[in-house]
């Protein structure tokens, strides 16, 4: 548990269609059940040895933080959730790390037919869990509101508590000799380069788009959602398959095409060539590695992320081939393992002492990431049409802290249907800034579908 990470909160919006009203009871008792089924959710942090822990509450259920917003309208959810991504920091010495809200009901009547449509705002502390274990909760809340609303009995077992990923991942990450030696080294030397050298901006999209704010401290997150048809959603799964790439591929392709373009366009007039080389970083799910293996169901933090960098001619490239050969460097960089080489430095160096150095060198544009990617694949809720209470959407954003890159992307397809959240910050970039990135790496995506 790292203590950098106090400044990191995971959130996400829960839209539901149904037939009939929701019963807020039943919407508390859902969630308390979830509470018993999830042991992360009974936790709050507290110090052994002096190092941070997790321990559970004595009224856990008592003290679980769930509010009712009266005075929005599910359909107006936007804002209340771009308030709740910016809302008041977790008390982590009393818990709980997580907090829930549940907007106005509203009703839509077509003809003879009327649809209630409810929203729910979640915030997690990240060291609790990651965007997988979210989703799997919003599932099993989904199931739980079917079970009472049909007024079945409902047996609620708990998860068994899982080790923390440096734990369950040690087998995989303990770092060798050399490397116990050579880490704090290099750490020391990138430390001494960046307080004595003279700060100089080193990101290329902050170098071409200076931020508004004129500074680069992070003061607020605010979100933009996209989404994708069902049509839509399989076109992209279909071509992609049939190109011999993954649609996380496309994506990385489309994406760096995107930001390749836009920078292209603005540094014309510097006379500034393609190609570029496009830095990001790519978030991966780690349960399949963990010892012992963490099945998909499993609550907590179980990802680690990687660097990426990919040259891009922003001009002459044909789609589906860069969709292969992005799918094919994530691959490489998989096998070869580096994306466990954050959890071996953290074991290396003095966690605290490398967080104001991260803080630091995002501050001075020093980090050269210009996006992060993270794609949870296709995944469903209730397709069977259990529950009377529909998904009909949800979206994901992390309170952006400084982690180094300009635009956070969460993606995920959810019932043959794809949902994409571009989290940033206006102090960094404008919202037409983060909106002209989605919708033109969209619009790559779309395009290459159809030709």
């Amino acid at each position: 548990m790292a203590e950098g990470s106090n400044t990191c909160y995971i959130n996400t919006v829960l839209l539901l269609e149904s037939k009939v009203q929701l019963d807020q009871d039943h919407a508390k008792k859902a969630l308390l059940m979830l509470l018993e089924r999830f042991p992360l959710l009974r936790m709050r942090v507290t110090e052994r040895s002096n190092q941070p822990c997790f321990e559970e509450m004595e009224n856990a259920p008592q003290s679980m933080d769930f509010r009712r917003m009266e005075n929005v309208d599910s359909e107006n959810w936007l804002h209340a959730f771009e308030k709740q991504i910016n809302g008041a920091p977790f008390n982590t010495q009393q818990g709980p790390l997580w907090r829930v809200s549940l907007l106005r009901e509203t009703c839509d009547a077509t003809g003879q037919e009327i649809v209630y449509k409810n929203t729910l705002l979640f915030t997690f502390h990240h060291v609790i869990c990651d965007a997988l274990s979210i989703f799997e909760l919003k599932k099993k809340l989904v199931e739980f509101l079917g079970l009472l609303y049909n007024g079945e009995a409902i047996e609620v077992k708990s998860l068994p508590f899982r080790p923390p990923i440096e734990r369950a991942m040690q087998q995989l990450t303990r770092p060798r000799i050399w490397e116990r030696l050579l880490i704090p080294i290099v750490l020391t030397f990138r430390k001494l380069k960046a307080y004595i050298r003279t700060p100089k901006l080193e990101n290329l999209y902050l170098l071409t788009f200076p931020p508004p704010s004129g500074h680069l401290v992070t003061q607020k997150t605010l979100a933009i959602p996209r989404d994708l048809s069902r049509e839509e959603t399989m076109a992209l799964i279909r071509c992609s398959k049939a190109n011999n790439c993954t649609v996380h591929g496309a994506i990385t392709a489309a994406t760096h095409l995107a930001m390749s373009q836009i920078l292209d366009q603005q540094n014309h007039v510097n006379e500034s060539k393609s190609p570029f080389l496009i830095d990001s970083t790519y978030t991966i799910n780690v349960r399949k590695e963990c010892q012992p293996k963490i099945e998909s169901e499993g609550f907590g933090l179980y990802v680690s992320f990687a660097p990426l960098q990919i040259m891009v001619n922003s001009s002459n490239k044909v789609f589906w081939e860069f969709a292969r050969a992005c799918t094919n460097e994530v691959h490489r960089d998989i096998n070869a393992g580096n994306h466990r080489n954050t959890l071996k430095l953290l074991q290396c160096v003095n966690v605290p002492s490398f967080w104001t150095l991260l803080c630091y060198e995002t501050e001075h544009g020093l980090s050269k990431s210009l996006f992060n990617l993270t794609n949870l694949g296709a995944l469903s809720i209730d397709q069977e049409g259990k529950s009377p209470y529909k998904f009909a959407g949800s979206y994901l954003a992390v309170q952006i802290a400084p982690v180094g890159f300009v635009m956070g992307n969460n993606i995920f397809t959810v019932n043959d249907r794809l949902y994409w959240t571009v989290e940033y910050s206006p102090d960094i970039i404008t919202k037409s800034q983060a909106e002209e990135f989605v919708d033109l790496s969209l619009r790559i995506l779309m395009d290459a579908c159809a030709s």
